[in-house]
């Protein structure tokens, strides 16, 4: 899975969590400031970890986590396993 796919997976699962469309710059918008809040995060993070098959190291993440730092997160996390 390429980056580019990598972020519209979890684009897609952070839409599903919230059942509304993020129609703004979701990729570089905090999470926090979309509306997510920790028990959709948390979700949505065991949700990718399962389709994804890595584990996220969430204590790389902060409230300042947008969609495109975690998938930076996943990404390395990936490489790395």
């Amino acid at each position: 899975m390429v980056f580019e796919e990598l972020l519209a997976a979890v684009i897609t699962e952070f839409r599903t969590r919230m059942r509304k469309d993020l129609d703004r710059d979701v990729e570089n918008t905090p999470l926090a400031e979309l509306g997510i809040d920790s028990l959709d995060f948390f979700e949505a993070v065991m949700a990718l970890e399962e389709r994804l098959g890595c584990e996220i190291p969430v204590e790389k993440l902060d409230a300042e986590t947008t969609v495109r730092s975690l998938c930076i997160v996943i990404d390395e996390q990936r490489r790395t396993v």
